[in-house]
């Protein structure tokens, strides 16, 4: 079958569910985007920059499954490199298709501007291939293997790809040999699966305190389910990482609360310490999410699980699909009586009536958890946001999209713009810190083009304060300018007529949050609250920041 090598790449994205994609134009990509511009299943979302693009299809890829956005050489390519890096690191499946000079240039080595005018064009690739597991510089004659293959590994291994397109060969015709269908995982070696599911049922019915520890790869995966399935089978309590925020339902029978060192619920950090089987699924012990390696777990009880291999009492079993291990699990013991676990109780503390005092962040997020419902969408920064997002319990269904790991304030933002388009039938609400928007606070303009409806908060603290109470409460460098966030979205859309909202009494609050409930459309409320306010959680953990990386001639100790 004939097709054209950019109708082949379209076709394999659409085969992942991929129907928008993200980026810029550039001369070298716009044979390709004026393929998209006539295609009426794939729809180009253009953004102000290519780094809010590359944080756009990342939050896409979250709600989808993967996510695409295209860039120009060079300029644009390195402009996104922070984004995919940041995919990589959370195991977002962002494939990053990148328009480069024609084909004829870059063999004769050509001296073309978005280049460094050397030659060489093997520089970009080379940084590429430190933040993603496949790359590819696509040519007619591999175009029919590379362009699966590279969108293959993207979905096998939850991780970004890169695929470079020449702007000369995009309607170049190429011969391809099969239909276009979506990639599958990898099956298991039944060997080894049948080895692996008996040993880890013998172990889970010798244990006496077992334990499940779930992280980012339940969900990329899709285990939820069958996680769940087996904890009750086999009555094992489970508990997540901050970077699998509500991946389990937090109303789940067994649910022990999230776990990060010994910041997490004693009863939680005193059963993982002394546990002798822990189901640790694809766990990385990172110090922002451990209260900076404060986790006690004991070494030789870890069953170390991943998406396709089992390591079991020093015994790795290779092959063996995480899916099917859990499902073998349960047939293993398809005769044996569930046992019922409880529900962590929720406790409710009574929230004071709204006033005309100055809002401080224990009313407001004490208000939040009361606003937000099931099904919601929650896009939280890093910051004193996701601190009190961490600690609260959330609604069944609700959907956490954050950064702990790579931790680049701004994400948030444009992320939205990604998660508000693959899942337009949720509401979708943002957490953003004023200095973190300040960063990427221009995609409110995209969000307004495409008509897109999520509610804002913007939490003004008048600068970087998690930065302060890690060092420099007072030094100039965590002062950032002040702005009049609540009009800058009718500056930066003429045409829109968003809701726009400045509270600081939780008066304020309460008809803010009634109008942004009724309308149908973006509201943006800035919530003014004092510099030095935040989640008390958040400042031991600043504390620990500072304690580490300083060291003997730690700034504030000597002061």
């Amino acid at each position: 079958m004939k097709v054209t090598i950019g109708q082949f790449i379209l076709q394999q994205l659409r085969a992942l569910n991929i129907d928008h994609i993200y980026g810029v134009p550039g001369d070298y990509n716009l044979s390709l985007l004026e393929l998209i511009e006539h295609d009426n299943q794939l729809q180009f979302i253009g953004n102000c920059n290519e780094l809010n693009a590359s944080y756009a299809a990342d939050g896409y890829a979250r709600m989808k499954g993967a996510g695409a956005l295209i860039t120009t050489y060079g300029v644009g390519d390195l402009a996104a490199l922070s984004g995919i890096a940041g995919a990589y690191a959370e195991s977002s499946p962002v494939i990053c298709l990148a328009g480069t000079p024609p084909l004829h240039a870059m063999k004769s080595h050509a001296l073309m501007h978005h280049s460094l005018a050397d030659g060489n064009f093997d520089n970009v690739m080379n940084c590429f291939k430190q933040f993603t597991v496949a790359q590819a510089l696509i040519t007619p004659e591999n175009a029919a293997v590379e362009i699966p293959r590279v969108l293959a590994v993207a979905w096998t291994e939850k991780k970004p790809v890169y695929l470079q397109l020449p702007s000369d060969i995009c309607e170049v015709e190429i011969e391809v040999t099969s239909a276009v269908v979506a990639p599958r995982l990898p099956a298991s070696d039944r060997y080894n699966l049948q080895l692996a599911a008996s040993a880890l049922l013998r172990r889970l019915q010798q244990a006496q305190r077992p334990v499940m520890l779930i992280d980012q790869m339940v969900d990329r995966y899709q285990l939820q389910q069958l996680v769940v399935e087996v904890a009750h089978k086999f009555a094992i309590p489970l508990t997540n990482m901050p970077t699998a925020k509500c991946i389990i339902a937090e109303t789940t029978a067994g649910w022990m609360g999230g776990y990060s060192g010994n910041l997490s619920r004693p009863e939680l950090f005193a059963l993982m310490a002394n546990s002798d089987c822990v189901l640790n699924f694809g766990a990385r012990l990172v110090d922002s999410t451990t209260g900076y390696f404060s986790h006690q777990i004991p070494t030789a009880g870890q069953i170390d699980i991943q998406p396709y291999t089992v390591k079991l009492d020093n015994v790795a079993y290779p092959a063996v699909a995480a899916a099917d291990l859990l499902q073998a699990l349960l047939d293993g013991a398809a005769g044996d009586a569930a046992t019922p676990m409880a529900t962590l109780p929720n406790p409710r503390h009574k929230l004071a009536a709204p006033s005309d005092a100055p809002l401080d962040q224990a009313y407001f997020w004490q208000r939040m958890s009361r606003f937000i419902a099931e099904d919601d969408v929650l896009v939280v920064e890093n910051g004193t946001s996701g601190a009190a997002i961490g600690g609260m319990r959330m609604p069944d269904g609700v959907k956490v999209v954050n950064q702990p790991i790579w931790g680049s304030i701004g994400y948030t933002l444009p992320a939205l713009l990604g998660t508000l388009m693959a899942a337009p039938e949720r509401r979708q609400i943002l957490f953003i810190g004023d200095g973190s928007f300040q960063l990427t606070a221009q995609e409110v303009s995209t969000l307004l083009r495409y008509e897109q409806k999520p509610i804002i908060f913007l939490i003004n603290n008048d600068g970087y304060t998690i930065e302060r109470y890690i060092l420099g409460e007072a030094s100039s460098y965590n002062d950032i300018g002040r702005w009049d966030y609540a009009a800058l979205p009718a500056v930066l859309n003429t045409e829109a007529r968003p809701f726009c909202a400045a509270v600081e009494t939780g008066q304020q609050l309460e008809l803010a949050l009634e109008h942004a409930s009724r309308q149908d459309r973006l509201a943006f409320i800035e919530v003014k609250l004092p510099m030095m306010d935040t989640p008390p959680v958040m400042k031991e953990f600043c504390n620990r920041c500072n304690n580490f990386n300083f060291g003997l001639r730690n700034p504030r100790r000597c002061a």
